[in-house]
């Protein structure tokens, strides 16, 4: 039976890669791959030294630098650099796409424009509202499609006869751009903002059940290009939960917890290990790979992935709009939320209840934050190997496609 589900998943990866926009989707994604890894290199420095409780500064140096009296600057680069690798996507794709529908002669210099005009348009009404980026890639492609479809119907409609900066195009760009920027302008903020920390705080979020439901719709909503969430990645949390089980703490040090599962004891500390869907485990089997272009990649993500950033791998491979790599994905956080449950039911780990420094990664989140850090560390491991179990067939399918493709 799972025999015959992997082949059907296999053959839907197949056919979804035929597909002309996917097609040119992913090749956008391979030609701003040095952008984004640049941008994640930044994202980590600024991580691991500059951010002002960052893990190497806290953990080992025990110092603050004088970047440190300036975190707008370093946010501000990271803001700038994350919606550059977006726009970047969508102008190369928005052409590609173009260039496949006209004829040879026409110039796609005007639709290019307004779509990355869009994107940007976007990030700045994001950053204006709240200061910190929250620009969803999933809602950016899907209206730079829509604007690429208004733009063959108007030329089909016109047969073709519209000069490319005409005044008939002109309308078109001004009418686009007015109808994009008032629904961003009016978008619900729950849309755009980066935390949901009440949400989360809900004891609703403090059962196994609920976690297995965040577990899985986080590697969904990554692979479609929506931003996950800061209260679940973070390793400064300040869920209702957590404080609650951190003042049973306080009060005496090995007392029982009144919330022992929740988003941070369980999704944070082992279903995240190494980003979105554990990704950690790909990162491995990656440089097993004798595809020189995957050993690559897979060397590249490595650090970054330790520090629980996969950006690299989701351009890369890629991770975004990808079935093959979606369902592994899915069971990897799920089998890694199942084993930090039970160890935690059972009794054989206490939870997750201190803060870490900035940047730590959740592969020793245990080991920093529970009161026992060596057996956390022991079920780290084993959800880790547990994921590149889960890893493993999807990979060599993968590598196969790269390998009959290239």
């Amino acid at each position: 039976m799972a025999t015959k589900v992997f082949h059907k998943l296999q053959r839907l990866d197949h056919a979804w890669l035929s597909l002309s926009p996917i097609k040119n989707l992913f090749l956008s994604f391979k030609q701003v791959l040095p952008l984004v890894i640049i941008d994640t290199y930044w994202r980590l420095f600024s991580k691991l030294f500059l951010a002002p409780d960052a893990f190497f500064t806290t953990v080992l140096f025990r110092y603050h630098s004088k970047a440190l009296r300036t975190p707008f600057l370093t946010q501000g680069i990271t803001n700038i650099l994350d919606y550059l690798v977006v726009t970047f996507v969508v102008a190369i794709w928005t052409k590609k796409y173009l260039g496949e529908h006209l004829d040879n002669d026409r110039d796609t210099l005007l639709p290019v424009t307004v779509n990355f005009g869009l994107v940007l348009m976007q990030a700045f009404l994001t950053v204006s509202n709240q200061g910190q980026l929250t620009l969803h890639m999933g809602l950016a492609l899907l209206i730079a499609y829509l604007v690429n479809l208004s733009y063959l119907g108007l030329t089909k409609i016109t047969k073709n006869h519209l000069p490319d900066m005409g005044f008939g195009y002109l309308i078109w760009a001004a009418l686009i751009s007015i109808a994009v920027t008032y629904l961003h302008a009016n978008m619900p903020f729950i849309l755009s903002q980066g935390t949901y920390t009440t949400f989360f705080s809900s004891d609703f979020f403090a059962h196994f059940y609920s976690l297995a439901i965040v577990a899985v719709l986080t590697p969904i909503l990554f692979v479609l290009g929506i931003s996950i969430p800061l209260d679940l990645t973070t390793g400064a949390t300040d869920l209702a939960q957590v404080n609650a089980n951190l003042n049973s703490v306080y009060q005496s040090v090995m007392a029982t917890l009144p919330q022992p599962q929740n988003i941070y004891s369980v999704i944070t500390s082992s279903a995240l290990i190494g980003g979105v869907g554990a990704t950690l485990a790909l990162a491995l089997l990656l440089l097993l790979s004798r595809n020189k272009e995957n050993r690559r990649i897979g060397l590249w993500t490595l650090i970054p992935t330790l520090f629980d950033n996969n950006q690299i791998m989701a351009y890369g491979l890629p991770l975004f709009f990808r079935p093959l790599t979606l369902v592994p994905m899915i069971l990897s956080s799920l089998w890694g939320s199942l084993a930090a449950s039970v160890a935690i039911k059972v009794g054989f780990i206490r939870p997750v209840v201190f803060s870490v420094p900035n940047g730590s990664p959740h592969l020793l989140l245990g080991f920093l934050a529970s009161q026992t850090p060596w057996r956390s560390l022991l079920v780290s491991f084993i959800v880790l190997l547990g994921a590149i179990c889960i890893y493993w067939p999807f990979v060599k399918s993968l590598l196969a496609q790269e390998e009959n493709h290239g």
